[in-house]
């Protein structure tokens, strides 16, 4: 049964357990009657629910149960005390009936108790409001009864819902964490391995880590006042033990699930950078390799050389990608490196290896083929250039010249030894 589902009915403060003790550190059940018609199965729901807190071994100490008879009838506190007996019976301890100022027929009610009291089970007593500090101490009472002790309904139930709520969560979410690891450090699934919590682990944590804080900063009653020291709440109700144990248990599991996650992301980067590595390797090896082979040639003449450039500037851009992949993929291997397994660094620097011999390689061929096909179009070019220097000279030798004078003879002359000259320097470079 959770508070959340009943929570109109425990808004009704029907019952209580304030934190107080009895001398025999049995807890304190207060049931404050009121004038209107009390619910019987509301306050027995409320029991029940109440009576699901406290650990076995505190409820094994017995209640004592303050029956708040003040503003009710003789009638209904008669039918409640009756009630407990089915409610919880082996756990009363004491019923302390708190009458009002205006008695009640002293001879019904002390007849109706003492009838009932061999089969009750417990001790039933009436008791005035300032009389109560016979049977228990003012320090565990709550201020209805002239007592110190502090406490917020509205403030334990909120208590209560967030309490429960982390319980449920953080049960649940140790559950999936626990199936989650096992499956992620599984090695034939790792890789397929997709499940995540229904819950965040970061904001249960900080849930239960609020609520303990909570639990652990309640005052200490009676120290600001002067009074008898006050130990908190008692640790069944407030539950601070379980919720412990829930903290370490969820700490304990997430650590193991983000110590998987980064296990399989570590598996999954490698996989990545195995498949890319393997994928430029390929290719290098493959259609890079066949582009270079079937591309030899140097061309006859200089226009046939200029083509071939073209296309190896073509070959170039498609190799460039692929050498971009080659720079990334050194960055992602160096990153791996530098916080991976001794297993899994010596994969990576063969990979590395391997993926720099291919890229180095390749890079070399390219090279060799630029400076090839920059020699033939320089060799083309200066062949057009001598080839056209020729025919000028071989078209001078083979003009008919007349000579007009002498100094039209020694200006034939000079430029038949200009051009002489210059196609022997041409010559001259090649060889």
């Amino acid at each position: 049964m959770d508070a959340n589902n009943i929570m109109p009915i425990l808004k009704k403060k029907l019952a209580f357990l304030s934190g107080g003790k009895d001398r025999r550190s049995g807890l304190i059940l207060t049931i404050p009657l009121c004038s209107d018609q009390t619910n019987l199965e509301e306050l027995s729901t409320t029991l029940h629910y109440l009576l699901s807190i406290p650990s076995e071994r505190c409820k094994a100490r017995g209640f004592t149960v303050i029956v708040d008879g003040r503003k009710s009838q003789w009638n209904i506190v008669k039918t409640v005390v009756l009630m407990l007996q089915n409610v919880i019976p082996a756990e009363v301890s004491l019923v302390c009936v708190v009458k009002p100022d205006e008695f009640w027929d002293k001879k019904v009610t002390h007849f109706c108790f003492w009838k009932e009291k061999d089969r009750l089970g417990f001790e039933v007593i009436l008791v005035s409001a300032n009389k109560l500090t016979r049977y228990i101490e003012p320090c565990q009472l709550t201020d209805e009864f002239g007592g110190s002790l502090d406490y917020d309904h509205i403030d334990w139930l909120n208590k209560r819902l967030v309490f429960e709520k982390f319980t449920t969560e953080s049960t649940s979410l140790l559950d999936e964490l626990s199936v989650i690891n096992d499956g992620l450090l599984e090695k034939d699934r790792g890789s397929d391995w997709n499940q995540l919590p229904s819950f965040d682990p970061e904001t249960v944590l900080q849930t239960g880590h609020e609520l303990l804080s909570e639990l652990q900063q309640r005052r200490f009653n009676g120290s600001e006042a002067g009074g008898a020291p006050w130990c908190p709440m008692e640790e069944e109700l407030l539950a601070q033990p379980q919720v412990l144990r829930l903290l370490d248990s969820l700490r304990e599991q997430y650590t193991r699930y983000q110590e998987a996650c980064r296990l399989r992301s570590k598996r999954s980067q490698l996989e990545e950078v195995h498949t890319k590595v393997t994928q430029v390797v390929q290719w290098l090896e493959g259609p890079g390799c066949d582009q270079l082979k079937t591309s030899g040639a140097i061309g006859d003449s200089l226009r046939a050389s200029q083509d071939l450039q073209h296309k190896h500037e073509l070959i170039e851009s498609q190799h460039s990608e692929w050498f971009a992949v080659y720079v990334e993929l050194n960055q992602q291997i160096a990153a791996l490196l530098s916080g991976g397994e001794e297993e899994e660094q010596e994969e990576l620097r063969l990979l590395q290896q391997q993926l720099s011999d291919v890229c180095y390689r390749q890079a070399n061929q390219l090279e060799h083929r630029q400076t090839l096909l920059q020699s033939a179009q320089s060799f083309h070019g200066s062949a057009h250039e001598l080839s056209q220097q020729l025919d000028g000279l071989l078209g001078m030798l083979c003009a008919d010249v007349v000579p007009a004078d002498g100094a039209s003879i020694q200006q034939s002359l000079k430029q038949l030894e200009e051009s002489l000259k210059t196609v022997e320097k041409k010559v001259l470079m090649w060889s």
